[in-house]
């Protein structure tokens, strides 16, 4: 298991981790050296992991002849003693078959073990290819009882040929988990993965779901985007499974074993941060690079085709309610900034789903592009005019616009600007299947709404369409020191409440079926990175930034990790190493955390770390990145921890990690589960919200027809008799308000509520939470607020209850 050894000894004479130069009189028979029993027993066998390992080193040494990278300059020493068995096997006699260096290593048992694993690997790319030939070899889950499954929605593309090498050109445009697993078992028969073609996600949890997770013994990622990671080590996390994560951006890659409780989580591991650190007052008003019009285009997406849907459900559910939670919320500039933004969107999209058709749709987009891509420059460039300077106490400071403060231009339509068109074609493409106008995607399907594409058909279109009016808009800032500088003179509370005004009488109206756009950067025809690139090309000809193709658009915005085949083969190699580790159920003392630079010769490994463990006392806290001010953050996007947040939390129970649960045996109420924490855990439920339901505890107050003034009095007369009524709370005069309104409508008088501590859990969570309930076994019950007997908030671990 060494590679390359000749001049360093790892044993007792230096430390298993930090060999020391070996003594010219070293003597490798001294018992104080491991040379001889652990070296040279192994020198016959040929362990896979580490063939991969080192072929991808070599590979790239092939590379650097000609002439782009340093070559490693002189012996690489290279071993991975931690990996052996604590104890030398004894079951190590050959047994004539293709497994038996593993054998002679790591005992038959051993083997047998590997063969009956039941996992499951999410991606088939780059490094899915390279570890289905590394599994296939190594005689993993080929036993009786084990079972890999392997999916990946993408199919093979051409490009792919270059660098995943289980595909051919008679793989091209098919299935790329069926056409790997196809070709891996043709290297090892025994090896039968069961291939799927689904993303793994919310939406599929319908398969993959409690019954799935728990049947399996650990995961493999094989993924090139941060959101899939992030899900899949949710999951290993809610069903204390192993995960083998792994990743490569050109010629340098990393390798993290997440195993439960016994290390970090992969999402506590890193630093990795929505948006990529980048400041949101950058985002917002200042880029000066593509890749922040990209994020910003990004963002957009969620606020238009999926923020605004999911809260016209909840709307609908209880408008008083809603608005009310707004107006709670919008307690400083930056929170009416985005409250008004919000409700703005909303309304316009509540207004397009009465009656929708294509033309409405085109309506809300060209109304969109003109929001984003004149108001929102005229606002800010009336506020810090072309010749603004920066003056502080008196004191000029010199010019406001300057190289990464770019002074924007306003855009005005124009049907020959190819970017202009593209984003009309896409936001009303989109906007139309937000508002079931046009039918939903189908996976896979190539020729999705192909009359609706052209240039000529969607300026056709423009052609009737209304150019908005300017609407002057508030404009916040953050300045050099972190202050708030306010432009336009509007006030934005007072027009934050008249757009609420405007909402709350849609509060009675009926709305189409709406459905939020899932973000799916793997999908060409989807029109979903068609909308980033158009997008992203608007904001950057606003600020004269140079343009971005579809193909970086895809690559920033899907956060994608590139891959090429010498870092992918010696990067899987060291995953393989990790997995033997976890089969062995090796201490954290073993597993490595391991950082490769093939192009610079870097090979570095540390111990993993260990799970954080949450104890009461004062904490500094990473604040929100959009309540940073612009200098906060360091040269590289992080934080400076000068602005992080003093707390003083309590922990329960002392010294829990992620890994930790706090289990609800069985389906009961409200009543009951405050109860439970009460007994059980000597803890308070002081407030639990759901999104369809942000009050379910304290339960709110339960009002029937008794209460409602004279239907046959006007709203202002109704509205001053129910501020006046001693038995209603002020905080519930809109809600009932809103049941007046309905009443006097329909003619249908109220009927008292069910309070929400005699509902049981399951129902709140179906109906208040919008979760699907059927078919599981394991329910998170998030969004509670828990107080020690000290009235304390309590951080806690993440609460299920057993179905």
């Amino acid at each position: 298991m060494t590679v390359g050894s000749g001049h360093r000894c790892p044993c007792s004479y230096g430390t298993p981790y930090r060999p020391k130069l070996l003594h010219p009189t070293h003597d490798t028979s001294s018992p104080r050296c491991c040379c001889r029993p652990q070296f040279a027993i192994h020198a016959g066998c040929e362990l896979q992991p580490m063939a991969a390992f080192l072929g991808g080193v070599v590979a790239q040494e092939v590379v650097k002849v000609g002439g782009k990278y340093t070559p490693i300059p002189g012996f690489l020493h290279f071993n991975a003693m931690e990996t052996l068995p604590a104890e030398k096997a004894t079951d190590v006699e050959p047994l004539g078959q293709r497994y038996d260096n593993l054998v002679m290593v790591f005992g038959k048992d051993f083997v047998e073990k590997l063969g009956n694993l039941k996992y499951f690997m999410v991606g088939c790319g780059a490094l899915g290819c390279e570890f289905l030939k590394n599994f296939a070899m190594n005689g993993f889950c080929v036993g009786p009882q084990g079972h890999l499954t392997v999916t990946d929605a993408d199919r093979v593309e051409l490009s792919n040929l270059a660098r995943q090498f289980l595909f051919r050109e008679d793989t091209v445009s098919k299935p790329k988990s069926v056409s790997a697993c196809a070709k891996v078992t043709e290297m090892n028969p025994a090896f039968k993965p069961e291939a799927l073609e689904m993303f793994v996600g919310e939406k599929t949890e319908d398969h993959f779901n409690d019954d799935f997770w728990t049947n399996l013994d650990g995961v493999c990622n094989a993924l090139d985007n941060m959101e899939a990671r992030f899900y899949v080590d949710k999951m290993c996390v809610k069903y204390s499974l192993p995960l083998l994560e792994s990743g490569t951006m050109g010629t340098g890659g990393n390798v993290d074993p997440i195993v439960p409780f016994k290390t970090k989580t992969y999402r506590d591991g890193g630093d990795a941060v929505e948006g990529g650190g980048i400041p949101m007052c950058t985002l917002r008003n200042f880029p000066h690079l593509i890749d922040h019009c990209i994020e910003w285009a990004r963002d957009q997406f969620e606020a238009i085709f999926v923020k605004p849907v999911k809260r016209a459900k909840v709307f609908t559910e209880d408008p008083a309610a809603f608005i009310d939670e707004i107006k709670g919320k919008a307690d400083d500039a930056n929170a009416i900034a985005t409250a008004t933004d919000d409700v703005r969107m909303l309304i316009k999209t509540l207004n397009s789903a009465q009656g929708a058709n294509l033309d409405t749709c085109a309506q809300l987009a060209f109304d969109l592009f003109h929001a984003l891509f004149r108001d929102k420059i005229v606002d800010l460039t009336t506020v810090y005019p072309k010749d603004a300077r920066v003056v502080k106490d008196g004191v000029d400071k010199g010019p406001f616009w300057s190289e990464k403060k770019k002074f924007p231009t306003a855009a005005a339509y124009d049907p020959d600007n190819e970017t202009h068109w593209m984003f009309m074609v896409a936001t009303t493409n989109l906007i139309g299947a937000m508002l079931g106008v046009h039918p939903a995607k189908v996976q896979d399907v190539d020729d999705y709404l192909p009359e609706y594409r052209s240039q000529q058909w969607i300026n056709g279109v423009v052609a009737r369409l209304t150019v908005p009016e300017y609407v002057k808009g508030n404009v916040t800032v953050e300045d050099e020191e972190g202050e708030e500088a306010k432009g336009a003179d509007v006030n934005a509370e007072e027009e934050l409440q008249t757009l609420l005004a405007q909402l709350e009488a849609l509060g009675s109206g009926t709305f189409a079926s709406m459905e939020p756009a899932d973000f799916e950067k793997d999908d060409d025809f989807n029109f979903h990175i068609d909308f980033i690139a158009a997008a992203s090309n608007m904001r950057a000809d606003n600020y004269s930034i140079p343009n971005t193709d579809f193909s970086k658009a895809k690559l920033v915005a899907g956060r994608i990790i590139p891959a090429i085949a010498t870092t992918t083969a010696a990067v899987t190699g060291l995953v393989m190493l990790e997995l033997f580790k976890v089969v062995q159920d090796k201490a954290i003392e073993s597993l490595r955390t391991r950082q490769i630079g093939l192009s610079v010769n870097t090979f570095t490994s540390f111990e993993a770390d260990p799970p954080i463990a949450f104890r009461s006392g004062e904490r500094m806290v990473k604040p929100e990145v959009e309540d940073v001010p612009e200098d906060g953050f360091d040269e590289a996007g992080n934080v400076k921890k000068e602005y992080y947040i003093k707390e003083v939390k309590a922990a329960y129970p002392e010294g829990h990690s992620v890994w930790d649960k706090l289990m609800i045996p069985n389906d009961m109420t409200v009543q009951e589960l405050v109860d439970f924490f009460k007994s059980e855990h000597n803890l308070t439920l002081s407030a639990w919200g759901l999104p369809k339901e942000p009050q379910v505890y304290p339960p709110k107050a339960s009002y029937d027809a008794s209460v409602l003034p004279s239907l046959e009095a006007s709203q202002g007369v109704a509205f001053k008799e129910i501020r006046a009524n001693p038995a209603i709370a002020n905080k519930d005069n809109m809600m009932v308000l809103s049941m007046w309104q309905k009443a006097k409508k329909t003619g249908e008088m109220p009927q008292p509520v069910k309070s929400t501590l005699d509902m049981k859990l399951t129902e709140l969570l179906a109906d208040k939470g919008g979760v699907d309930i059927s078919g599981r076994k394991l329910l998170l019950v998030d969004g509670m607020q828990l107080t020690n007997e000290d009235g304390l908030d309590v951080e806690y671990p993440s609460v299920y209850l057993k179905v």
